[in-house]
């Protein structure tokens, strides 16, 4: 970027933030902007959502609609705001963002590390090339041929995972039990989506035996990290509680319940990814599972974990949202050492049965506010709403939020939730 667009001496930098209505609270965002920089809001109005968000927008900062723009219009409409950095925190604008970093001159991920960061199927082959274990990963593409299925069939390994090429939150994504299963479960997604998408079929990752992360936790976590000067710097490891089917999330928790040992191994192994898909700067969130073998990494996701801002937030001095405009503003943020928690920070995905389609009672809400240690509940959906398995994460009924000492209440919670709150539909 042209030198003479920096911010006048003595006013704060301006950081141009690639909004996308999906990704973190607007409100969080400007808290977490507050001393630190003026945001400018680059949207694409072509979003309708976006465009009903872009009023308030309006309120709490410049905005810079790029909707039906080229890269090089979009660049330069940017640029006339003289930006000191660009962010964005949603897997579906990191592409676009890597384009507009890359002719601004502003610190982010290249554009051939987005590329890794949001296509499964060319991140799982870069694990390998650098000598990390990594499923077996197979492009279904549009209209696949004989010739495509021929080779599926000859190559794929089963149990499998079925998924979109690119996506997140767990967006349509069912196990495979054959290729049988497959063909079938490749024309059903297909014609539940007006456009249409590659998908991957993947080698499903095995289990460890028994409890391995905790009594009733799940076999996977992830680990929370920034990149700076091209160290990786971890911040935590957060649990999961078991999914619902097919794969949705039901709940996560700061600090995991891992032993040193596992947290040494899956800190390595997450350096190692970030190494490997090319992250020189900004914030990763690598979901690892825990195998017979050793950990292996699921995904490396080029953003902010969803959540995980609030759960460090309220067990460390950690400000996520902050650290990730500090490092997109070209500052030099260190660590020597994982943040200690001072006690333990949940958040729970209450999702409805995966056959139900329809809301038609939410029972026990007063009840779960009342139980000790939880300071939120939040409807997603409300009676009358549609759900759909379909939507992964997203589709979640109500979320919980809270605190406890340990992890043996996170269990007492996690029971109460699954006794109090009854969900009824058609």
């Amino acid at each position: 970027m042209d030198p003479t667009l920096a911010a006048p001496p003595g006013a704060l930098p301006t950081l141009a933030y690639v909004y996308n209505p999906r990704s973190f609270p607007t409100l969080s965002l400007v808290e977490a902007a507050d001393g630190l920089c003026e945001l400018c809001w680059v949207v694409d109005t072509s979003d309708d959502e976006v465009a009903q968000m872009s009023r308030l927008l309006r309120r709490l900062g410049r905005v810079v609609d790029v909707a039906a723009m080229d890269p090089d219009a979009a660049a330069a409409a940017v640029a006339e705001h003289r930006p000191a950095g660009i962010l964005a925190l949603a897997d579906d604008e990191l592409r676009r963002t890597a384009q507009l970093a890359s002719s601004l001159s502003l610190p982010f991920h290249s554009p051939e590390t987005t590329v890794r960061l949001t296509d499964k199927f060319a991140q799982r082959a870069a694990l390998r090339e650098a000598g990390l274990a990594a499923p077996g990963s197979w492009v279904v593409p549009v209209g696949a041929t004989d010739e495509v299925w021929g080779r599926i069939r000859d190559e794929a390994t089963f149990p499998a995972v079925l998924k979109p090429r690119r996506g997140e939150g767990s967006r349509d994504t069912v196990p495979v039990s054959s290729f049988d299963e497959l063909r079938q479960l490749v024309d059903e997604v297909s014609s539940t989506h007006d456009a249409p998408r590659e998908l991957v079929v993947e080698e499903y990752i095995a289990d460890a035996p028994g409890a391995i992360a905790g009594e009733g936790f799940a076999g996977y976590v992830s680990v929370e990290s920034f990149v700076c000067d091209k160290k990786v710097t971890h911040l935590a490891v957060t649990g999961r509680l078991p999914p619902a089917v097919p794969f949705r999330e039901t709940g996560f928790f700061i600090p995991s319940a891992l032993d040193a040992a596992q947290v040494r191994d899956v800190l390595e192994i997450a350096a190692s990814a970030a190494r490997a898909i090319g992250v020189t700067i900004g914030c990763l969130h690598t979901e690892i599972k825990l195998t017979p073998s050793g950990p292996v990494v699921i995904e490396v996701n080029g953003r902010i974990g969803g959540g995980v801002p609030e759960l460090l937030g309220a067990v460390t001095d950690v400000r996520l949202l902050s650290v990730a405009m500090r490092l997109a503003l070209g500052e030099t943020v260190t660590s020597d050492e994982m943040p200690r928690c001072n006690g333990l920070s949940y958040l729970f995905y209450v999702q409805a049965p995966a056959t139900m389609r329809t809301i038609t009672s939410i029972e026990g809400l007063d009840a779960l506010r009342a139980v000790d240690g939880v300071q939120d509940v939040v409807l997603n959906r409300v009676v009358g709403q549609h759900v759909d398995w379909r939507e992964g994460n997203h589709g979640h009924v109500l979320s919980v939020f809270g605190t406890t000492a340990d992890h043996d209440g996170l269990r007492r919670v996690d029971g109460l939730v699954s006794s109090l709150v009854r969900i009824e539909g058609t």
